[in-house]
């Protein structure tokens, strides 16, 4: 097995090069030099792509730029990431390009799926060992909210879906018939559902989180991409 780990990226010149830094120093010390890192850029303006490109010798294994979208859609980014995957790359994963998780985290889900005690892990802010840092009163509002009505989903043992890091054994997500309109930030959590409905086995891990967003994040936007996907889960 080896893990392909995709960071979805839109104008993160400022933060992708600390990020990748952070990333490059985990994966090393977890001895992961398997690991293929994928810059999925969707729409970028600034110099994302220079930042990328110059950090590319710093992974045991060359990190890869794509230009996969110009929409400025995170989940459209990964799900096309994730389908350029070499063929030995049999974990698919993505992360925050500030690493707002503890890119740690990536380690201990590819080992829980390497070892095969599940299928998809993800990190979770609700786990009860999990370590929250920064995140002010709406944003925590904003979750909680969020994660009560995934936990109320049929079939679904998501309790963050809008944590980003998750992984996912790649036979399982390509046997997956996902329709077209999956994707934006909620790409992760709908994969994990539907995953779960399958019979797949997932399993939530804590993280170190800390927040980075800077304002960023359209929270307006975030939570109708959720709602939209909640609903069509829902529905079946």
């Amino acid at each position: 097995m080896a893990l392909l780990i995709v960071i979805p990226a839109r104008n993160e010149a400022a933060r992708l090069g600390a990020g990748l830094a952070l990333l490059a120093q985990s994966l090393k010390a977890q001895g992961l030099t398997d690991a293929q890192v994928v810059v999925a850029d969707n729409g970028s303006t600034d110099a994302t792509r220079a930042v990328a490109e110059a950090h590319a010798n710093h992974f045991a294994r060359p990190l890869q730029y794509l230009r996969v979208s110009e929409s400025g859609d995170k989940g459209l980014a990964i799900r096309r990431a994730w389908a350029t995957a070499p063929g030995d790359c049999d974990v698919l994963a993505y992360c925050d390009a500030d690493m707002a998780t503890d890119p740690r985290a990536l380690g201990t889900g590819y080992s829980l799926i390497r070892a095969g005690t599940c299928e998809a892990v993800a990190g979770s802010r609700w786990h009860d060992d999990s370590e929250v840092r920064g995140r002010s009163l709406e944003r925590s509002f904003l979750s909680g909210l969020l994660s009560f009505f995934w936990r109320c989903l049929p079939g679904t043992a998501v309790t963050d879906p809008g944590c980003g890091l998750k992984l996912v054994r790649r036979d399982c997500y390509e046997s997956l018939t996902l329709p077209e309109a999956a994707r934006g930030f909620s790409f992760g959590a709908e994969v994990l559902v539907r995953l779960a409905r399958a019979g797949g086995r997932v399993r939530e891990i804590p993280v170190v989180w800390t927040d980075d967003d800077a304002g960023r994040i359209k929270l307006g936007r975030t939570g109708r991409e959720y709602a939209a996907t909640w609903w069509r889960l829902l529905r079946g």
